[in-house]
């Protein structure tokens, strides 16, 4: 569960008048970035429950979850579904459209960086050629970037990591977890989603998603 490469994301401008603290609320504009060669598919998945939101320019997101399986999943797990999305993003931001930017469920990252791939069976092709070339500990999977090594024993078979429901149940699990390892410390739980045991980069890791969550709870 690694960073995006720079030309699959959005940058985030996050305007605020003071320093920003864990109340602040910014409002975010999106600017696209540098085009990319990367095929960028034009629907977003039909095999989740409901609609993926995209993080859409000027747009009102602080209820754009209602009713999707993010918040039917958070609420089972007791996490805010703003948290479960921000981790997304920062896992598996893709191009959604002009000036638009969603998580992507066919996502894989081996040791050569982020794979898109524009369906489900294109995507278990690809998981394939990297089980045989690479350790699982190299692999990530999916929506939230499910690791082989650490979680790929919580399916049958890694191609189930592709179903983005399965997917991101197994996240938040990770996530409740992570979070309860560090009382006190929001940004440090939510990053150890991504690096358990280096808390500077964990920890810098969950402030970016913790000013995406803030970035979604404020008006474009």
């Amino acid at each position: 569960m690694r960073t995006l490469h720079a030309s699959f994301i959005l940058f985030l401008v996050l305007c605020c008048s003071v320093a920003a603290t864990a109340q602040d609320q910014p409002s975010i504009r999106l600017v696209a970035a540098a085009p990319t060669s990367a095929a960028t598919p034009a629907s977003l998945a039909s095999d989740i429950t409901g609609t993926v939101p995209a993080l859409r320019a000027g747009a009102e997101t602080s209820g754009f979850l209602d009713g999707t399986v993010w918040a039917a999943v958070a609420r089972r797990h007791e996490l805010d579904p703003r948290l479960l999305y921000g981790v997304a993003l920062q896992e598996t931001r893709h191009r959604a459209g002009p000036h638009t930017s969603a998580p992507w469920p066919y996502t894989l990252r081996g040791p050569t960086g982020p794979q898109f791939h524009a369906s489900r069976p294109a995507a278990a092709r690809a998981l394939r050629k990297l089980m045989a070339r690479h350790r699982p500990e190299a692999i990530d999977v999916g929506l939230m970037q499910i690791n082989l090594h650490w979680h790929g024993d919580k399916v049958a078979d890694p191609a189930q990591l592709l179903d983005a429901r399965t997917n991101l149940e197994i996240a938040a699990e990770i996530l409740v977890e992570a979070i309860q390892s560090a009382p006190g410390d929001l940004a440090l739980g939510v990053g150890r989603y991504h690096h358990w045991k280096d808390a500077a980069i964990a920890r810098a890791y969950g402030r970016r998603v913790l000013r995406l969550v803030r970035a979604m709870t404020a008006s474009g």
